[in-house]
């Protein structure tokens, strides 16, 4: 076998950090453009515009409610995100809007990082860490939800996530003061950005305990983690349980998708990808099949349990150890398959993968692929964003009609979760809007769902008739009915014209409002 002289380890660490450095800079750029060409928040965000404000009428005090869409929503989300949006904007004079358009894909890109970080302690070795760190970095559509509006919780959510991770895998490995105190740190900022999340490290932190540190130490450590992070965490939640009860909480944890089929979650998550060529199925494919072959169950594992524990989110959190996984497929799979085949000798065992050429130059095409991939998924995100006439629409609503007003929107789009104008609406318009759905899954529990399909039904309705019928049916009156992005031909708003119940008080090409006449 060769040996590694100190050249070959000079350009070990060169290799490392060109890719590494291109790695950020290219996932930065993917992850920043979208945002910059949109000129507003991607998506939603709206509910955290409004939960923001809200702590500068409380005077930083937790609000027991959100003003957002005047439904008495309990305070109950994870409040780091909102205080820190609300610090900075206080301290800086930066718009609650900006921070919530730029602070998630700042915190995503700093997120590589941490991956990286976290990929070189569970892979042990940097070069594949780095190679993992492309997958991370560079899957398309795998940022999206990190970088929208929305992702003022979900991006911290994810960067403290794999900070925590990191540290109770040193904690279990060394058992230093140092390694207690930064991982008790990430660990409660992770439970205070994000509910779901939360759940997620806690099940993480437990699998790295079973396969790495199931010694007398590491579980005393592992007991004083958890016994503090949730100590010091109380004060949030016991004022949210002094407000409301357990309540909400109870109410959040009947929308994580119990109900949905494991086999095919698991499928989706290894054969359904964002691209034109299947190249993430098949390195994840073949990094699991690799992995399991070696009896390195750990990332298979936490690949799968998140689809168990907490379906909703699950795909977002199983992608650390597939970009992991992924990473092994390239750099000791493939290796292996083309030496069984080729021969030892056209083989060099001692060779790093690194330094072969044609390793390289496979990681260059797979890089370019990825980039672009990701940039035409990006250049879609820009279009699900609010436009300035959306916005214009808003402001008349909020100027011009009574602030008990109560409104259906109709934009055509049933998938509320990716509705930026019903999401926005309340914040911006300060109205009720009752075609929303953010803000239930506090409120409706085993309901939400139903509400979700209702919701979505109703945006196919082509007559007024449809309309009124659902409104009775949910118990969600209105006073104007709004018609987004109106076409001429359109059925519904034929049917608004046909008589004299509906009163046409705004009309552009952006948005028709109709007043009912009582």
């Amino acid at each position: 076998m060769k040996t590694v002289t100190a050249k070959q380890r000079l350009t070990q660490d060169h290799w490392i950090i060109l890719v590494l450095g291109t790695t950020l800079l290219f996932g930065a750029i993917a992850r920043f453009l979208p945002v910059f060409q949109a000129g507003f928040p991607l998506n939603d965000g709206g509910m955290f515009l409004s939960m923001i404000r809200d702590l500068r009428a409380s005077h930083y005090w937790l609000p027991a409610v959100t003003s957002y869409n005047g439904l008495n929503i309990p305070y109950a989300y994870p409040p780091f995100g909102f205080y820190l949006a609300r610090v900075l904007s206080d301290l800086f004079k930066v718009s609650e809007i900006a921070l919530i358009r730029w602070l998630p894909p700042t915190v995503n890109t700093l997120s590589i990082l941490a991956f990286n970080a976290l990929a070189y302690l569970l892979l042990k070795s940097r070069s594949r860490a780095a190679v993992a760190s492309i997958f991370y970095a560079l899957t398309p559509g795998a940022s999206a939800w990190f970088i929208m509006g929305g992702g003022l919780t979900r991006s911290f959510g994810s960067l403290f996530m794999l900070l925590s991770l990191s540290w109770v895998y040193r904690l279990i490995r060394d058992g230093g003061k140092l390694e207690l105190g930064l991982s008790l740190l990430f660990c409660l900022l992770t439970v205070l950005s994000h509910p779901e999340v939360g759940i997620h490290t806690a099940a993480g932190c437990i699998l790295l305990w079973f396969f790495y540190g199931r010694t007398p130490r590491a579980t005393l450590h592992g007991f004083v983690v958890a016994a503090a992070t949730m100590l010091l965490v109380s004060p949030w939640w016991l004022t949210v349980i002094s407000y409301h009860g357990l309540d909400p909480f109870l109410s959040a944890l009947q929308t994580g998708s119990y109900g949905s089929s494991l086999m095919q979650n698991l499928y989706d998550s290894f054969f359904v990808g964002e691209g034109f060529v299947p190249v993430i199925a098949v390195l994840r494919s073949a990094g699991a099949i690799w992995a399991i072959s070696k009896r390195n169950f750990f990332l298979v594992l936490w690949a799968v349990l998140p689809h168990i524990l907490e379906p909703r989110s699950a795909p977002s959190v199983a992608f650390y150890p597939f970009c992991m996984l992924m990473a092994l497929a390239i750099t000791d799979a493939l290796p292996a398959f083309l030496r069984y085949f080729r021969g030892k000798d056209a083989f060099e065992i001692g060779v790093e993968f690194h330094q072969r050429r044609w390793v390289n130059v496979g990681l260059l095409l797979i890089f370019v692929y990825l980039f672009i991939e990701g940039s035409i998924y990006g250049f879609r995100l820009v279009n699900n964003s609010l436009s300035s006439t959306d916005r214009e629409v808003m402001s008349w609503v909020r100027e011009n009609t009574p602030s008990d007003s109560r409104f259906f929107s109709i934009t055509g789009k049933q998938s509320p979760e990716i509705d930026p104008f019903v999401e926005w609406f309340p914040a911006l318009a300060e109205r009720r809007n009752q075609t929303t759905l953010q803000g239930h899954e506090w409120l409706l529990g085993e309901r939400f769902f139903k509400r979700y399909t209702a919701l979505a039904n109703v945006q196919g309705c082509d007559s007024v008739e449809c309309v009124e019928g659902w409104a009775i049916q949910n118990g969600l009156g209105y006073d104007y009915l709004l018609v987004q992005n109106p076409d001429p031909g359109m059925a519904l708003i034929d049917s608004l014209s046909s008589g004299t119940k509906y009163e046409l008080v705004y009309s552009t090409s952006g948005a028709l409002i109709y007043r009912l006449n009582k």
